[in-house]
């Protein structure tokens, strides 16, 4: 997959809450998630999934600006390929008494394919239970009250 040797060891992972967050100007979190961009300097990576759900979540001209800033490169999105349909179908066996969702298992996918543990989320629940490769902690990065 090309897409993920072009990805900088200091990138982090996206979740929806975060962005969500960034595109909303009505969530409680906005300026959080602001405050924290324009301090950040590392790549933002997430994945399809991701996208499909923030979409979900914002309006028609926050969707925009949101496809907008992919567009511009402002956030990479990783395609998920067969194996990585393979790898999510066992994350999803694994994590089946906590009723995961796919983008977390993608994320999770996304984490063990790149070795990246940092995360902006806002599912800090689920994200302290979820391992990388098993083993492995996410780190939970502190961007509320930023």
């Amino acid at each position: 997959m090309n897409a993920l040797l072009s990805i900088p060891r200091n990138a982090i992972l996206v979740d929806t809450g975060f962005l969500v967050a960034l595109f909303n100007p009505r969530e409680p979190q906005h300026l959080s998630a602001r405050n924290f961009l324009q301090q950040c300097h590392s790549p933002l990576i997430t994945v399809e999934a991701v996208v499909v759900e923030t979409c979900f979540f914002l309006s028609d001209s926050q969707r925009h600006a949101f496809l907008t800033a992919i567009t511009a490169q402002a956030l990479q999105v990783i395609p998920t390929d067969t194996s990585a349909h393979s790898r999510i179908a066992t994350l999803f066996q694994k994590y089946q008494d906590q009723e995961p969702d796919y983008a977390d298992m993608a994320l999770i996918w996304l984490a063990e394919t790149t070795d990246i543990a940092s995360i902006l989320t806002l599912d800090i629940q689920d994200f302290s239970r979820y391992r990388i490769r098993g083993r492995k902690f996410f780190s939970l990065l502190e961007w509320i009250g930023i």
